[in-house]
């Protein structure tokens, strides 16, 4: 006989007892091996819902039947969310089983095992905090000496997560199980529980909750290489899919092509979960962009790094990026082309220094008038450069397409400029071209230059050097302290002292809508790139004799 609630009930024989034994021994090793099997496919095929499995001892205490004494036990739960109302509540169901020892004042001690499986309900308060709410239902079986029974039950469970990192967590579990026990009684006990949460699909799959998109793409040119570290190439976006706030946010661009090494261009010390930033993206490029002789579709990566509970994560979005060729430019700012002026251009510096030392040569030789001994350094130097090129064959070549009058009202539209030795080689182009040309080689002798714009035109002006020369000319710009000689480049032909007067008249008529900027200047924002293949492209140099006559021709007989 065995008690239970007071009464006898009755015994089964002990061959019948072993049978049930070992069957539910067999059974419950299968369903064990079936649940295991079951959860090694589910997490990877549910990877972006969430598998987690609680484990802890448990004590129960029983309400209503005074014969039983306080047990001890433990349990395992497997939880699976799978669906967000929002973004902090989610909703599943759980499935699990435990053991619990019940001592008897009245004999020997009450064994429990169960299983059991309801909805579940959880709702991230905080970043670390997570309460959920479970409502199960199952059987149990109870075992006591020789005798077995399998019953219902259900229970009620509230829970309270404290997340330590995004695969750990400890809880706190209270639950009330209400149990059919006899035909007369039930058995109700409330139970209490400490003990870990392992994420099953963190631990598995690491998963790396960001999402980043490309919103907005900037044109993206070779000769501005340097520009980009401060000024975004383009703009994305990154949400924050965690179910916390993630903090040392970290992103940075690559294009291997053209960057040695990652770019750190944004760092976010904290993004809550649910949120998004958009942000531009900046880029350390390098000088192969150089290279670039057509345009490409470059391939490069968004690396985002992150942390989330404490754990470290990253991970990478590819991109795509058109860049155009070396020689492309747009009119949005004047200031761009200034890029383009190079006294470091192997073909430019070589034509500047035979012209600089053929002057030399004229001025120690004192066959030089007078009048050209008094005419200030930089004004020499510019006028023989002048001249240089016109003997040389420089002539003033307009592609209507590409002409400057045509693009430059148009900031979209895109322009195709010369370097310094193409213009060399092509012998021409239009008044930009001359323009970047005629500064390359008169900066490389260390004479600062400018751009002058006005409305459909561009021409340049250089540094008088000399505050006293042709005082109050009204041929000298005088702006910002500064004493400024304007040249019509376009007119190689008519000579320099021709084209100085032009540049000023063009200046004078149209003071209003005229603009000049300081190439030096201009390289703060744009700074002044050089080709290597520069250096291929070596000029055939005017005779020295010719170049020195008619500088002094120009500036002491016609001027």
């Amino acid at each position: 006989m065995q008690i239970t609630d007071g009464r006898h009930v009755k015994t089964k024989s002990h061959k019948s007892q072993t049978r049930n034994l070992k069957l539910s021994f067999v059974t419950c090793r299968s369903l064990f091996a079936i649940f295991i099997f079951c959860l090694f496919f589910a997490v990877p095929l549910f990877a972006e819902n969430e598998f987690s499995l609680r484990l802890a001892p448990v004590v129960q205490v029983p309400l209503n039947l005074s014969q039983f004494n306080t047990g001890i036990g433990a349990s395992a739960v497997l939880d699976w969310t799978f669906f967000a109302l929002t973004k902090k509540v989610s909703l599943g169901v759980s499935a699990g089983g435990g053991y619990t020892n019940v001592p008897v004042k009245a004999g020997n001690s009450l064994s429990f095992f169960e299983g059991k499986a309801g909805p579940l309900a959880s709702y991230r308060l905080f970043d670390r905090w997570t309460f959920l709410a479970g409502l199960n239902a199952g059987l149990y079986q109870l075992s006591r000496e020789d005798s077995i029974y399998v019953k219902a039950f259900t229970s009620l469970s509230l829970i309270s997560d404290f997340h330590i990192s995004p695969s750990f967590s400890v809880f706190a579990e209270g639950r009330y199980s209400y149990r059919i026990f006899s035909e007369e009684l039930p058995f109700s006990s409330v139970c209490a529980s400490v003990g870990v949460r392992l994420n099953l699909s963190e631990l598995m799959n690491n998963r790396v909750r960001v999402n980043v998109e490309k919103t907005e793409q900037y044109r993206i040119f070779p000769v501005s290489w340097a520009w980009y570290e401060h000024n975004p190439v383009a703009a994305v976006k990154i949400g924050n899919e965690e179910p916390n706030a993630i903090t040392n946010v970290s992103l940075s661009f690559f294009m291997d092509s053209f960057m040695g090494q990652p770019y750190t261009f944004a760092h976010l010390p904290r993004l809550d979960s649910g949120s998004s930033a958009e942000i531009p993206v900046t880029a350390l490029f390098n000088e192969v962009m150089l290279s670039l002789t057509d345009n490409v579709n470059a391939n490069g990566e968004i690396l985002v790094e992150y942390r989330s509970l404490g754990l470290r994560k990253e991970t990478a979005f590819p991109v795509q990026m058109p860049i155009f060729h070396r020689n492309t430019l747009s009119w949005d700012d004047d200031r761009r082309a200034a890029a383009f002026v190079s006294p470091r251009d192997s073909s430019a510096r070589l034509f500047a220094r035979y012209v600089a030392s053929a002057v030399n040569l004229h001025i120690e030789s004192r066959n030089a008038s007078p009048a050209l001994s008094r005419v200030p350094r930089n004004v020499r130097y510019a006028a023989a450069m002048f001249e240089a090129l016109r003997l040389y064959g420089i002539s003033y070549v307009v592609v209507p397409s590409m002409a400057y009058v045509n693009l430059h009202a148009d900031e979209s539209a895109l322009d195709n400029l010369t370097y310094p030795y193409e213009t060399l080689y092509y012998r021409g182009g239009d008044c930009t071209y001359i323009s970047i040309l005629y500064c390359s080689l008169l900066e490389a002798l260390d004479i600062e230059t400018a751009f002058i714009t006005v409305p459909g035109h561009l021409y340049m002006a250089f540094d008088v050097g000399d505050n006293d020369w042709n005082a109050g000319s009204a041929n000298i710009i005088e702006l910002d302290g500064r004493r400024w000689l304007p040249v019509e480049i376009t007119v190689p032909e008519e000579g320099f002292a021709r084209a100085w007067r032009i540049g000023a008249r063009e200046w004078t008529n149209r003071r209003n809508l005229a603009a000049l900027f300081p190439i030096r200047d201009c390289w703060k924002v744009y700074p002044s790139v050089t080709v290597a293949a520069s250096v291929d492209y070596p000029p055939e140099m005017p005779v020295a004799s010719d170049i020195v006559k008619a500088m002094e021709n120009e500036l002491t007989v016609r001027n």
